[in-house]
């Protein structure tokens, strides 16, 4: 009974430990969205996909912003900085791969109809408007509207590709070789980037750098380039070590 009943025991006190640590300090850099997103992988397969296949993308997206929204009005705002409207946003992304690429007649007329470049457009513009702190607008707004301009960005580029049409200028800027190959190994730069920035800055310190000197445009520039350089050369090798196995198993498969 002790081991079966462990690993779920593990998971729950990993859940009350992120609610607490998220109620109670600030993680450094990208790392905090981690445990989000750790907790969306047991949302999905649990509770959002058997809500998609029962009743359809658009209650899963509408479920999605509920829950999402809840904790926010619900407990006074108590685990903002847990972000609880990625689930809505989550549910977005899921929507746009489900219209970009479904064979329902429904979803492919609804594909080839709408103006999603245009809505893409709109929802930016309203994301970035929202997000100016005068207004006081909650977090989620800006962001869940930077989440839709996304997820219709998806699909107008799926649907280009579809068609076998090209994209903007702007957007081939990401099929260069440099984009695909940072795109390649683009998850283990998210994951590894914040502390490695933080040790360049340590080891600048050692120098007996202060923090005002950083201010100075040529110090900036120093460490913005030995930063940027630093991240993407351990990263590309910590992808080498530790991701691209795993991918190249699951394509042998």
């Amino acid at each position: 009974m002790t081991i079966l009943t462990y690993p779920f025991s593990t998971i729950n006190r990993c859940i009350l430990y992120k609610i607490i640590l998220s109620a109670s300090f600030v993680t450094p850099s990208a790392l905090w969205s981690i445990a989000s997103e750790w907790q969306l992988y047991f949302i999905f397969p649990f509770l959002l996909l058997p809500i998609w296949r029962r009743w359809g993308i658009i209650f899963t997206v509408f479920t999605g912003l509920i829950m999402g929204l809840i904790p926010v009005y619900c407990f006074n705002d108590a685990f903002s900085s847990a972000a609880p409207w990625f689930i809505g946003i989550f549910t977005l992304g899921m929507a746009a791969a489900d219209i970009g690429f479904s064979p329902k007649p429904n979803l492919v007329k609804l594909r080839q109809t709408l103006p999603w470049k245009s809505l893409a457009l709109v929802f930016t513009i309203l994301a970035f408007i929202t997000e100016w702190r005068r207004l006081g607008l909650h977090l989620w707004i800006g962001e869940t509207f930077l989440g839709l301009a996304c997820a219709y960005l998806f699909i107008f580029c799926t649907e280009q590709i579809l068609q076998n049409k090209p994209l903007p200028r702007i957007l081939q800027i990401f099929e260069h070789p440099w984009a695909v190959t940072l795109g390649s190994f683009s998850y283990s730069l998210y994951l590894i980037h914040g502390p490695i920035v933080a040790m360049v800055r340590y080891a600048l310190a050692y120098f007996n750098l202060a923090p005002l000197t950083f201010a100075i445009l040529p110090w900036s520039i120093a460490f913005f380039l030995v930063a940027t350089f630093s991240s993407l050369i351990i990263s590309y090798l910590f992808f080498l070590a530790f991701e691209r196995p795993f991918i190249s198993n699951l394509t042998k498969k």
